[in-house]
């Protein structure tokens, strides 16, 4: 492992833990159908009251703010190009191999039809934007991360992508404007205007992954700055403390199931992200190499897990149904690991390479005659 990389392991791991957070979510929904009754189900009750996924994805968006503006650097046009090219090699190809088996375990085996043009609009990942359902419903993370990159790559050509202070206005611009109906309405007070839903959770996962930026430059470069620690440590101790306040409301004056899903899982894939980042480096190989081959663990999950679950649901024998949840929620994941790890491998791996190799070729420039 070289020093860089061994730098960054834990971060590795995080995407790890964020992964396993997602799939745990994901299987114990799925399989709570067909469990047997018993306390293992709570293994599916703590996740949906939390929602694991979501925490999960929380923290994936942290990581890419912490990891992506910084894989930005050079000569602003060919480093703009350079990140394109790597970052369409990191994302499309495994994508692609994703949606045939996608469109096989999601859709056909269950009998539901698609499209065409869902389908042609899906290898474009903004299938949403333009009004398409994803194949698999997990692909949503994928435009926000698209958006994103794009961000950066403005940031960068205008030279604002390495300044706390422009990182710091987007991060309070971002989760500002969504938190504004919450604080008015607390107020009495109308908002001066309203986003559709899907353009408020943009500019909330937008506000996460700027922070995760802020993070990186304090991390990395101006650790001394009490102000900048200030911004990185209250914007993680703000979200915190309102999922606190939201349990207590929840618990102490009125339940409110859709206020305590929205504002506790990002207050904890906010703040347990920076735990992971900051205090508690988690460095285990297993830990390690399951993040590596995180983005085919959350892509191809759905993949190995739907299977699983018609054979368990078409079992004329009746001797798959009705274990515990914890068991087919540990069966499931062999099987996860072992198609994440192949894909990795034989896609992911050559596809990145071969998105190096292209992104280091000089580029040509035309000299008049």
């Amino acid at each position: 492992m070289s020093q860089s990389s061994s730098r960054y392991a834990h971060i590795d791991s995080l995407r790890a833990i964020a992964a396993l957070l997602v799939v745990w979510m994901h299987t114990s929904e799925i399989f709570v159908k067909v469990a047997a009754p018993g306390i293992s189900n709570s293994l599916f009750s703590i996740a949906h009251t939390v929602d694991f996924g979501r925490v999960g994805v929380v923290a994936f968006f942290a990581v890419s703010g912490f990891v992506i503006p910084s894989s930005l650097s050079g000569d602003r046009l060919s480093g703009s190009l350079s990140f394109a090219i790597k970052r369409f090699f990191r994302l499309y190809p495994l994508y692609w191999l994703c949606i045939p088996f996608g469109l096989l375990t999601t859709w056909y085996l269950w009998g539901k039809e698609v499209s065409l043009q869902t389908i042609l609009w899906n290898l474009t990942m903004v299938q949403e934007a333009a009004g398409f359902v994803s194949i698999q419903g997990l692909y949503w993370t994928l435009q926000t991360e698209l958006v994103f990159y794009g961000l950066c790559v403005l940031l960068f050509l205008s030279g604002g992508l390495r300044s706390p202070l422009v990182l710091a206005v987007l991060v309070f611009v971002c989760h500002g404007t969504f938190l504004m109906p919450l604080v008015l309405g607390f107020l009495g007070l109308p908002a001066p205007f309203e986003l559709s839903p899907v353009m408020n959770f943009l500019l909330l996962h937008l506000g996460i992954m700027f922070w995760g930026a802020l993070y990186r430059c304090w991390h990395d470069l101006e650790k001394g700055s009490l102000f900048l620690a200030v911004l990185v440590f209250g914007f993680a101790l703000g979200w915190l403390s309102l999922a606190g306040l939201v349990v207590a409301y929840d618990r102490m004056i009125e339940p409110n199931e859709g206020l305590f899903r929205l504002y506790v899982p990002y207050g904890l894939g906010i703040f347990g992200f920076l735990v992971l980042a900051q205090w508690v480096r988690l460095r285990g190989r297993l830990l390690v190499w399951l993040g590596t081959i995180s983005y085919s663990i959350y892509l191809f999950h759905p993949v190995v897990m739907y299977p699983l679950l018609w054979l368990v649901k078409h079992d004329a024998s009746g001797l798959l149904r009705g274990w515990p949840l914890w068991l087919y929620m540990v069966m499931t994941l062999p099987g996860i690991v072992a198609v994440s790890a192949l894909t990795y491998r034989w896609v992911e791996q050559p596809a990145m390479r071969l998105g190096s190799r292209l992104a280091r070729k000089p580029t040509v420039v035309l000299s008049p005659a």
